[in-house]
């Protein structure tokens, strides 16, 4: 493998880790608006360098989906955009960074100085550790390709 495809590997991995974590975030409401807009825009720039110009406007709904892949769903358009940059390395990124946000959530529940912590974290915790073991298995199936 040539390290122009293992960049582009580690890029779609941080684009898809950045695009995932960024959804997780929204959904419990767990983070401010300007960590919110660094990770969107760390996940966009990933993006843009692992699949270029073609891949981000697929991922804005603008680009050349057929009828049947087109879905309303953002998160559901960045794995399509990404298909020709995905490796083993992506793998990698993605199961490993996954796994830091669940140690991440879990370790904000065990320190917080508070009685009620957010259940935010817990949620967020358990998602990404269950998302980071099928990550995993995907890790381990791509080794033996």
């Amino acid at each position: 493998m040539s390290i122009g495809n293992a960049l582009r590997g580690l890029t779609a991995g941080i684009a898809v880790l950045g695009y995932v974590s960024l959804f997780l975030l929204l959904q419990v409401r767990a983070a401010s608006v300007s960590v919110l807009a660094g990770i969107a825009v760390l996940a966009t720039a990933a993006l843009a360098v692992a699949g270029g110009r073609p891949a981000v406007r697929q991922v804005l709904g603008r680009g050349s989906l057929s009828q049947e892949d087109a879905t309303g769903w953002w998160l559901a358009r960045v794995e399509p955009a990404l298909e020709d940059a995905w490796n083993t390395y992506a793998d990698l990124v993605l199961t490993v960074g996954l796994w830091g946000i669940s140690i991440g959530s879990f370790g904000g529940l065990v320190t917080y100085p508070g009685d009620e912590p957010p259940f935010g974290l817990a949620m967020t915790g358990f998602l990404s550790m269950v998302c980071g073991l099928i990550s995993l298995g995907f890790l381990i199936d791509s080794r033996y390709e």
